[in-house]
């Protein structure tokens, strides 16, 4: 337990409030959320907000054409995030060997690949700014694949995992970009801060469950002067984006992009 209360207390430090001119964004978590913090991009993007799963991803694709230095960091992070997933799904992988019948993750040679750069990858993050040392660590590995091979992981899919995550962005009066996460409250990655989303129901579409995760995990509420951009993002199709053994057919993820960016009157 001793190691979620510091992963706690790491990402509240780097919280914050965006400058909207005397006015308070009103954040309430709920659900899955165990709180809800706004916090810098750039904190995020150069590593000292880790983000669980393939997260940093969707941020690249957003920032491609708005943001060349987020874009180049949020490329390298994800990186990071893979291999991180890889381990994890390796020593998942030894669990599995323990419950006869089930399946293991498969690792393509792109998969390895990545792994193999990381020497190369460490050295561009130091050029670039950004430090991996939350996604290379392995104290809370433990904990990953404990959630990552529970009795509900264990009742595998025959068929790719769906989910949408509801990014919601801010951009502030002194044009500093902030977004607005969840703590999450159940593993893997548990105490990270992540995307308020989750599974696609049966005959919904991407948008329509990204929309309804928002609203069951967070309540958002902007006060002041602002235009609002909404950006669906392409759907991800990988084998190494969630880790729980329930999902080693792959994932199919899309995401929403909510921009909120404020004006002074």
């Amino acid at each position: 337990m001793n190691f979620l209360i510091t992963k706690i207390s790491n990402m509240s430090l780097k919280a914050g409030f965006p400058n909207l001119g005397g006015k308070q964004v009103k954040l309430v978590a709920k659900d899955d959320a165990r709180n809800v913090h706004c916090f810098r991009v750039s904190d995020v993007a150069t590593g000292a907000v880790p983000m669980p799963f393939r997260h940093p991803e969707f941020a690249k694709l957003y920032f491609e054409t708005r943001n060349e230095t987020f874009f180049h960091q949020f490329s390298l992070v994800s990186l990071f995030a893979q291999i991180r997933n890889h381990r994890v799904m390796r020593k998942c992988n030894e669990v599995l060997a323990r419950h006869e019948g089930k399946k293991y993750f498969e690792f393509t040679p792109e998969m390895m690949e990545i792994d193999s750069r990381l020497p190369q990858l460490q050295e561009e993050a130091a050029r670039l700014g950004v430090n991996p040392h939350a996604y290379l660590d392995e104290s809370t590995d433990a904990d990953d694949v404990e959630q990552c091979t529970n009795s509900w992981c264990l009742n595998q899919n025959t068929v790719r995992g769906k989910a949408s995550d509801n990014i919601i962005v801010i951009t502030d009066l002194d044009r500093v970009d902030w977004f607005v996460l969840i703590e999450r409250q159940f593993g893997p990655g548990r105490a990270q801060a992540a995307w308020a989303g989750g599974f696609v129901d049966k005959d919904e579409t991407f948008t329509e469950a990204a929309l309804r995760e928002k609203d069951e995990e967070v309540e958002v509420g902007m006060s002041g002067t602002f235009t609002t951009t909404v950006t669906q993002l392409p759907v991800i199709i990988s084998g190494n984006w969630d880790p729980r053994v329930k999902f080693v057919e792959g994932m199919e993820n899309g995401a929403v992009v909510t921009h909120y960016h404020f004006t002074r009157a």
